[in-house]
């Protein structure tokens, strides 16, 4: 009977295999990749200004893009289509296909974590009661419908994380290039170039601000629009104090200097904080962990003694 079962279990997989192979090659045909490539022509595409990623995305957007029409809601709902698209942005997805892709996911999870469900539940179990694996089917849908948002928001959570970590050492170095006589613009560009080592997330937010300056907005509508999508009230609170440094005309690197050191205050504060909620967090585990151990070895040879004298002759 598990022979028979580990046979089953290895014809599906192999099923599946070839049903990815089928699709895969389905998406990259050998003929279109060889006109392409003949089109482009070697250099070209790998040099090119389109990079391949950008292609496959373009590609894969095209053939999944029926998937997403189950799971897409209609445009009218504009406010919940605003926030998902802020969540998009604060993510670091700014490409036109992240939406479809993120709902033809959800269509596709919906779908596939149940079948997988009922497809092991017919193999490995067949008595089950129809109860339990409508409740599974249930579950596994719901599941899969809302794991991309988890996911979404975990990713949001992960940047931001990123960019409070690194903000204070960008600031630093902005205040040092504006200082040394670099303007605004071109500390920023700086600034977004050296700290592409650092933190991408942080770099890619800075070249998104060098690009609607050379698009033809302001300054201070560059630095609002990056506040915006990012969402952190250390940036905010930034942005503020340069849109009013150039409102009222004082020093930029005087206003940059002062809300550095505010800064590496409260990150000081913080961290004086999280030390402090140490001795509590701590003392939960001690009580369930150690405290039962020890009194074990405290009070175990007494008793043990108490009990063989009343036991004894």
């Amino acid at each position: 009977m598990n022979l028979f079962i580990l046979a089953v279990v290895m014809v599906v997989i192999l099923l599946i295999l070839a049903m990815v192979a089928v699709v895969w090659r389905y998406i990259h045909p050998p003929a279109a990749r060889r006109l392409r490539k003949s089109v482009l022509g070697e250099r070209q595409w790998e040099y090119g200004t389109q990079s391949q990623i950008e292609v496959t995305r373009q590609i894969l957007k095209k053939r999944i893009s029926p998937l997403a029409r189950f799971s897409m809601k209609e445009e009218k709902e504009s406010e919940e289509v605003t926030v998902l698209g802020k969540q998009f942005q604060a993510a670091g997805y700014r490409s036109e296909s992240a939406r479809v892709i993120f709902f033809s996911l959800k269509t596709l999870f919906t779908f596939v974590l149940p079948g997988i469900f009922l497809l092991v539940m017919l193999i490995l179990r067949p008595d089950v009661k129809p109860t339990i694996v409508a409740y599974g089917v249930f579950l596994l849908a719901a599941g899969g419908y809302f794991l991309p948002n988890y996911v979404l928001n975990k990713k949001v959570a992960h940047r931001r994380e990123e960019l409070s970590r690194n903000f204070p050492d960008a600031l630093d170095l902005l205040r040092t290039c504006v200082e040394a006589g670099l303007s605004t613009e071109a500390a920023l560009a700086r600034v977004g170039e050296e700290m592409r080592i650092r933190s991408r997330a942080l770099a890619d937010e800075l070249r998104q601000v060098a690009l609607e300056q050379r698009a033809g907005s302001s300054r201070n509508q560059a630095l609002a629009n990056m506040a915006e999508r990012v969402g952190l009230s250390d940036i905010e609170a930034m942005v503020s104090a340069l849109i009013q440094s150039e409102k009222f005309g004082t020093s930029v690197s005087e206003a940059l200097r002062v809300y550095s050191e505010n800064l590496r205050l409260d990150r000081r504060m913080k961290a004086e904080e999280q030390a402090a909620k140490i001795p509590t967090k701590i003392l939960l585990p001690l009580i369930v962990c150690i405290f039962p151990l020890l009194f074990m070895l405290i009070l175990a040879p007494p008793i043990h003694n108490v009990l063989k004298a009343l036991h004894g002759p």
